[in-house]
């Protein structure tokens, strides 16, 4: 998936762009990018699955500030921090850590997404995420829907 390609790719930055605050090594930040963004997708499809699609968008769409004012905010972020199996933080500080994972890794998306010069609509967003626009026939316009 093209997705996880552009993560690799930006999950060395997280480090550097405040990982360290946690007392993580650089490879313990990128473990935890990677945790987060897999829980993350487990959500997001569960919400796709689950035919709350307004609200995907919403989460998809605004980038970070999205994620601070999505009704789904805390049940992400718990998710993320409960695939944190390895860390024995309380609960609160694995919170902390999956809201900046997820902050981050929103933000440079973003920035991804813009420097690709991607369309701001689903075949764009399609091809960014590297599945086949084609799939939008297949799926009845769903992400069609979106913009």
């Amino acid at each position: 998936m093209r997705l996880q390609e552009i993560v690799n790719g930006i999950k060395p930055r997280f480090y550097h762009q405040g990982g360290s605050s946690f007392a993580l090594s650089e490879s313990q930040c990128e473990a935890h990018v990677d945790l987060t963004f897999s829980a993350a997708l487990q959500f997001l499809q569960g919400l796709m699955m689950a035919g709350k699609l307004a609200e995907l968008k919403s989460l998809m769409s605004a980038g970070p500030e999205a994620l601070r004012t999505s009704s789904f905010r805390a049940e992400l972020v718990d998710k993320c921090a409960q695939s944190y199996y390895g860390l024995d933080w309380p609960l609160e500080r694995k919170r902390e850590l999956a809201e900046s994972v997820l902050v981050f890794l929103l933000q440079e998306l973003q920035q991804e997404f813009q420097r690709g010069g991607y369309s701001a609509d689903a075949a764009g967003v399609m091809k960014f995420i590297g599945m086949d626009s084609g799939l939008l026939g297949k799926m009845g316009g769903l992400f069609g829907k979106w913009f």
